[in-house]
């Protein structure tokens, strides 16, 4: 994430300390480059990201029908109204504080025991209203996962909505909708069915 320029200097007097022997690695100069080509670009701009809610589902979702619509959920309930954004459980974004957010939604689609092509469509729906083109995928396999990753800036006021949806359009095979995928190493967590990111843009 970009950082500041009083953060720069603080990150670069962690890792690259004066008059020390041994202290500095490489993981630590590859960290100390990384951000500033990050923040270069955010400065350039003249704005920074700050994550202000993560969300993420790690259950299957599907429409009941085709030409049905969905809302997605992101998981439990997160924020309040006293923060600048909130997630209720039903998947649904209040902003509460006026502004410019970047919202990222990754959303992991496949499909099972069906034959035919499924076709599975997705939207972002600002106070209910859909905001751009929809997102579609095809899945001719019985056995796959396809993944549409999506980003919007939005210049919003206090009170709009935000919520995304999917449908599988009748042109294909009623079956097909979001699926978490388990990893075999229980560390490294499940994927999950949909992600969503919210960030504020602030100035540098």
């Amino acid at each position: 994430m970009a950082k500041t320029k009083s953060e720069m200097f603080a990150l670069i007097g962690a890792n690259l300390p004066d008059n020390t022997t041994g202290l500095i690695t490489p993981e630590k100069i590859r960290e100390v480059t990384t951000q500033l080509a990050d923040s270069m670009l955010y400065a350039a701009a003249g704005v920074k990201e700050v994550e202000l809610l993560r969300a993420a589902s790690t259950v299957a979702q599907a429409p009941s029908a085709v030409d049905t619509p969905l809302q997605l959920t992101f998981g439990a309930a997160q924020k309040s109204g006293t923060d600048p954004v909130m997630l209720n459980s039903a998947g649904q974004v209040t902003f509460n504080t006026s502004g410019s957010y970047a919202v990222r939604v990754k959303l992991q689609q496949g499909r099972t025991g069906s034959t035919g092509t499924s076709i599975l469509l997705s939207r972002v729906l600002i106070n209910g209203v859909q905001y751009g083109s929809p997102a579609a995928v095809k899945m001719e396999n019985p056995n796959v996962i396809a993944v549409t990753e999506s980003r919007v800036v939005l210049n919003v006021t206090p009170g709009q909505t935000f919520s995304v949806q999917i449908m599988r359009d009748s042109s294909g095979n009623n079956s097909g909708g979001l699926v978490p995928q388990a990893a075999t190493v229980t560390a490294w967590g499940t994927a999950p069915s949909a992600l969503l990111v919210i960030s504020r843009l602030e100035a540098v």
